[in-house]
């Protein structure tokens, strides 16, 4: 029941109207509409506005979702200023349009009007259903961690208003939904949740469905990849089968067996076969469950290397999807992106690397691009990072398999628009949302409150980690997310715009490539790679080369040997020899011979996966010495993203900060450090943040007003923590960064590990340096391990000198890396010391060639000796 609608009472002549036995439902429609205009025109506002409400209702009820919105829209309308004010029916009308929205999918704006309700803080409580009914939005549309805090939010509510069967079904659905993330954090929580069922059970009136939802999803949390063992599966599955033939729901028993098919599917493909088999037996109407088993027969006959009847289940099972393709709903979308998927790498299989096999490959490539369409559509959809993280992890599979597709087609200009696609895309749509908000001239006072509540956010972010008790501060995120939600949600009414051309990210042409690597005497090398193959891209002026590196699984050994030996100084002749021997095979991979024909000097680097972490300049060069003597090398993370975020405007008061603590509470002095800032300073005009003054609210209170920010501290990033750079007070943590600005042409990060974080397939590494470029810098230079302070302060005061002198950035780390090898021998010139200093991003020049005073003298010589003749001549 939809609070407040039925306890108001309707006129008879509504009741008479919907309950005519003669009437067709279009007759019904007709006479309220008329009954409607009669209340208007008797001015009988009370009994218009709970008709109205009433029609809304019934027309939900009947499955006119669409018509039903167009009158809850008008009965909200009039509820908003009719008086004496009934809250009851406002939020009634509200409920019936969130309802509505959702049945036609429209998630966007039916979360729309469960957050009217929220704001309108009913004294009587019934929260809890209005954020369930926002988080099973979220999970529709497959914007899983969204959706996983609105069930956290409606569990708590629906605790305080002691709804047992209410707490009892969000808890599994939040379990569902946990599960759907896939990451081992959430799986535990989803398994935590369900435990908490037990003390439900006496006060829901437990029944047999319940048990099986609560089996059934147990077995699924035990199944996912990192905890999965099948004695620990098994047992839950065959509970649950227990009960779904005691409820003799065929939909059931064929989810149960299919879910045990996917545990042998893992161990033994003849039993996945039989059991999955099983699964089609009972018949059923849920034509998205049936897909989906014909799609495991299919991956279970890949495994098999039965590649005709793989790619005949999976057209079965497209072709038994495809009556709902169209449905908004994630699941289905997913399952449908995976099928095309293997549809495309099943018929690539089939026919090998034959490029003869042209069909096959028009075929899978069809495929894919579908896959990806779905994908975009998806991302685009979501609001929160993490899920839209979440998605490019899905799509990363795609693009390496079109880019595999297109070297059997030796096609390398739409080779490298998958290769781009496959880099750093959401970097590139948060640089768009920063070129709209200047084009389309959002005030000033609106970018204020979002940065604030930014910084509202990464305050209770970082909390929420450094504190053991997180249930209030967990509260405060929520909060804190919830009041930036509908802000930006108010936002999207004033400028739709904006809003639109935000989403529209735009790739680089490959013609445009080409050109910038003429003008730029450049070689760009684009790479993509997997556990099982990877390719290369070479874009130059004179040749545009796609190749396939061989052996991957060798490459992934060289890669972690390379990254031991690079991590430490040479300690003998033995370790040098090892380390050249391991730089020459990686360099005859990743570098083929024929790759530079044309003497580029410069080379620009677009790397992945585990080449994230490697440092190009200390692989061999063709004469069996380092490549950096041979080439400038910097790095980017997407070529689209170099190019775009170079015309980002960016305005600056002065030219050079300086940051360094010194000492910490925690963390060893760093004697040098005060040293560096105090002889860079000398050569720029600077402003210096040492010791007391080097605090967290200084530093992020200064960073958008300098031209070059260089912080000399201690810094770490790894997998399993949030990177971070140490302040006098306290750590900065890249959440932290994430909420500031900057309009730095240059950010030099002098810390341990500075360019290390989280590799996000399909992205990139979530580091420091990324949170700088997130949020304004134009080019940076970081850290790929802890760096030997000595050394790195070498290279960064000649690395200055060089850049004040107007040469390009990367040239500048080159010369400045080239005399310190000079100036070294022995163990001290090991790539230890000075190849963990990388430059990304813009790699021009900051500083003109030309001496200014020189050109001033000349000007004002080159003018004397005009007038002087000018004078002479008008004598004559």
């Amino acid at each position: 029941m939809i609070l407040g609608v039925r306890a108001q009472k309707r006129s008879a002549a509504f009741y008479e109207i919907v309950g005519a036995k003669n009437y067709t439902d279009t007759d019904k429609k007709s006479e309220i509409e008329i009954l409607l205009k009669k209340h208007i025109k008797n001015k009988d506002s009370l009994q218009y506005g709970i008709d109205l409400t009433a029609f809304s209702y019934w027309l939900h009820n009947h499955g006119y979702f669409y018509e039903s919105i167009s009158k809850s829209e008008k009965a909200v309308d009039f509820y908003k200023t009719y008086m004496p004010y009934n809250k009851k029916l406002h939020i009634g009308n509200l409920r019936i349009l969130g309802r509505s929205y959702s049945n036609t999918k429209d998630y966007t704006n039916s979360n729309r009007a469960y957050f009217e309700i929220i704001k309108l803080k009913n004294i009587n409580g019934g929260f809890g259903t209005a954020y369930q009914n926002i988080a099973e939005n979220y999970q529709a549309e497959g914007n899983f961690h969204t959706a996983s805090s609105y069930y956290e939010k409606a569990i708590e509510e629906f605790n305080k208003e002691k709804k047992d069967r209410k707490l009892f079904n969000t808890i599994i659905n939040s379990s569902i939904n946990y599960q759907k993330i896939l990451d081992d954090k959430s799986i535990q929580k989803g398994i935590a949740q369900l435990k908490t069922l037990d003390s439900l059970k006496s006060k829901v009136n437990f029944d047999l469905y319940d048990e099986f939802l609560i089996n059934e999803t147990l077995g699924n949390l035990h199944n996912y990849e990192n905890l999965f063992d099948t004695y620990t599966c098994l047992p839950y599955y065959k509970k649950a089968l227990s009960v779904a033939k005691k409820l003799k729901n065929n939909r059931l028993i064929s989810s149960v067996y299919s879910n045990i098919g996917n545990i042998y599917y893992k161990v033994n493909n003849d039993s996945a076969l039989f059991y999955f088999k099983e699964a089609l037996k009972p018949t059923h109407n849920n034509i998205v469950q049936a897909a989906r088993i014909h799609y495991m027969i299919g991956l279970t006959n890949v495994d098999k290397k039965k590649y005709d009847q793989a790619y005949k289940s999976f057209s079965k099972s497209l072709h038994t999807l495809r009556p709902k393709q169209q449905t908004t709903n994630s699941e289905d979308k997913s399952l449908h992106i995976s099928i095309l998927k293997q549809l495309a790498i099943t018929l690539i299989k089939k026919q090998g690397n034959d490029r003869a096999s042209k069909n096959h490959i028009e075929e899978a490539l069809k495929h894919l691009k579908e896959a990806d369409k779905l994908i975009d559509l998806i991302r685009l959809e979501n609001t929160h990072r993490e899920s839209k993280l979440f998605w490019r992890e899905q799509a990363s599979d795609l693009y390496i398999n079109l880019v595999k597709i297109y070297f059997l087609l030796d096609d390398p200009k739409s080779a490298y628009y998958y290769l781009e696609k496959n880099k750093a895309l959401l970097l590139l749509e948060d640089l768009t949302e920063e070129r709209s908000k200047v084009f389309f001239n959002i005030p000033d006072s609106i970018l204020k409150k979002e940065q604030e509540l930014k910084r509202k956010i990464a305050k209770a972010q970082n909390d929420l980690i450094s504190l053991k008790k997180k249930d209030n501060k967990s509260i405060r995120l929520f909060d804190i997310k919830e009041e930036y939600e509908l802000f930006m949600d108010s936002l999207r009414h004033k400028h739709p715009t904006y809003y639109k051309s935000k989403k529209d990210t735009n790739i680089l042409s490959f013609d445009e490539v080409i050109i910038q690597a003429k003008t730029k005497n450049t070689t760009f090398i684009h790479y993509i790679l997997n556990d099982e193959s990877g390719y290369g891209l070479a874009i130059s002026e004179n040749e545009q080369k796609l190749f396939e590196i061989q052996n991957i699984q060798l490459l992934q050994k060289h890669i972690s040997e390379f990254n031991v030996l690079v991590s430490k100084p040479f300690s003998s002749n033995t370790d040098k020899k090892e380390f050249q021997k391991i730089s020459k095979e990686l360099s005859k991979s990743l570098l083929p011979d024929n790759l530079f024909k044309h003497k580029e000097n410069k080379i620009i680097i677009i790397p992945d996966n585990n080449l994230l972490s490697l440092p190009f300049e200390a692989l061999s060069g063709k004469k069996g010495n380092y490549l950096i003597e041979d080439h400038d090398i910097s790095y980017a993370y997407s070529i689209s993203f170099l190019e775009q975020n170079k015309d980002l405007k960016r305005t600056y008061r002065k030219e050079f900060l300086g940051f360094a603590p010194v000492q910490y509470n925690t963390l060893p002095t760093l004697k040098n450090s005060s040293k560096e800032i105090n002889t860079l300073a000398k050569k720029f005009d600077s402003d210096i943040l040492l010791k007391e003054e080097a605090s967290s609210q200084n530093l992020l209170n200064s960073l958008s007003n300098y031209k070059i920010i260089h912080l000399s501290t201690h810094a770490n990033a790894n997998d399993s923590i949030i990177p971070w750079i140490a302040t006098n007070t306290e750590k900065i943590t890249l959440n932290d960064i994430y909420s500031t600005k900057n309009n730095a042409e240059l950010v030099t990060l002098s810390a341990c590990n500075t360019s290390l974080g989280k590799l996000q397939k399909g992205e990139g590494v979530m580091s420091l340096a990324r949170g700088f470029f997130n949020t304004g810098a134009n080019s940076l230079v970081s850290t790929l391990w802890k760096a030997d302070d000595q050394s790195t302060q070498e290279i960064i005061t000649d690395f200055y000198t060089y850049l004040k002198k107007g040469k390009s950035k990367s040239e500048a780390l080159r010369q400045a890396k080239l005399i310190y090898l000079k100036n070294h021998s022995l163990s001290e010139a090991s790539p230890y010391y000075w190849s963990s200093l990388v430059l990304i991003g813009n790699p021009e020049p900051m500083y003109s060639s030309i001496n200014t005073w020189y050109l001033l003298i000349g000007i004002l010589i080159s003018s004397l000796i005009i007038f002087f003749i000018f004078k002479r001549f008008s004598k004559k």
